[in-house]
């Protein structure tokens, strides 16, 4: 007889979502710590701003990492009596601390760029061999936000998507500070490295602006994209000779989970077996689609018991997504 003691427990999909957000928050905190340990030791030694810049900009990414990490843990726990519609916002608060840390970051530097130039203090000389270290740093940026963002486009996860944009920017932050210093090099213009610095701090208030941007949508609670919607759409109009139309459309994101309401209305001899059974192929559909959605179904019956009934869906979508409020269509119950 075969024991199961041991057999791998299967993660529900919610579970396997989760496990993503948190890998892509290990790989961002093993780049940021290993990049940015190098760059501080350089910068120090070689008395640079701009690596010491960069450096400081990378190691509080590792920082921010481990911020979100702790925020996708916390988001990823089930609902509860606390929480009924779970902890989602956890890792959009989490984007959030991330946000702030970038901006601190950003005056940091910006400050420390002006006292250097103000003081005249720069390096005697640019070392060649920092252009190669900040070249090989931008292709090993380029590497592990695109893993990322792979990751941020299969999660929709907010808190991944910062770290992927974060990163990503390393590419570009890294590979102008390579050219920046190659020409402070050649033509031994040492200003250049003061001059990339303060560069460095727009480039992170750039990036801020992003980052707040999704988790201002989130906590606002704004509708899904247009582009979902339109896919909510069709997945939903698929089964649409089952039912005489879907209104009352409510969207949202909580983290990377997906919240949904609907009305569903059915013909009013439609028996309650029935109509509950169509919504749940609706609910399997859609969540086949998108694994970490919420949805709430609410069936109504058309009021055919009204002699205009039939003029209120002659002509009209069998899927209204595009209603001023989403009470707009409650008197055909």
């Amino acid at each position: 007889m075969l024991s199961t003691a041991m057999a791998p427990a299967l993660l529900t999909p919610d579970q396997l979502e989760a496990a993503k957000r948190a890998r892509a928050c290990k790989v961002a905190m093993a780049a940021s710590f290993s990049v940015g340990f190098v760059e501080l030791v350089m910068g120090y030694f070689l008395g640079m701003a701009s690596l010491g810049a960069e450096g400081v900009h990378t190691i509080l990414d590792g920082v921010d990492s481990v911020i979100v990490l702790i925020a996708v843990y916390l988001a990823a726990r089930p609902a509860d009596r606390s929480h009924p519609f779970g902890h989602g916002k956890f890792e959009t608060l989490g984007a959030a601390v991330e946000g702030s840390f970038i901006v601190a970051a950003a005056i940091g530097i910006a400050y420390e760029a002006v006292l250097r130039f103000i003081h005249g203090q720069m390096p005697e000389r640019i070392p060649l061999y920092t252009v190669a270290v900040m070249g090989g740093a931008a292709v090993f940026y380029l590497m592990v936000s695109a893993y990322l963002m792979k990751l941020a486009r299969e999660t929709k996860s907010p808190a991944v998507l910062a770290e992927a944009l974060h990163l990503r920017t390393h590419i570009y932050i890294t590979g102008g500070v390579a050219g920046g210093l190659l020409v402070g090099s050649l033509g031994h213009y040492p200003i250049v490295d003061t001059l990339l610095a303060m560069a460095i701090a727009v480039c992170l208030i750039v990036i801020a602006w992003h980052v707040f941007k999704e988790v201002f949508s989130q906590f606002t609670d704004a509708s899904l994209p247009a582009d979902e919607i339109a896919e909510l759409a069709e997945l939903v109009g698929g089964f649409e000779n089952q039912f005489i139309e879907v209104h009352g459309l409510r969207t949202r994101r909580s983290g990377a989970e997906r919240h949904i309401e609907m009305h569903l209305v059915m013909l009013p001899e439609t028996s309650v077996a029935t109509a509950h059974a169509l919504s749940h192929r609706i609910e399997d559909a859609v969540m086949a689609k998108w694994p970490t959605t919420r949805i709430t179904i609410h069936i109504e019956p058309v009021n055919t018991a009204a002699a205009e009934h039939e003029g209120w869906l002659k002509g009209q979508p069998k899927v209204r997504t595009a209603d001023e409020t989403p009470t707009a269509r409650e008197f055909i119950h």
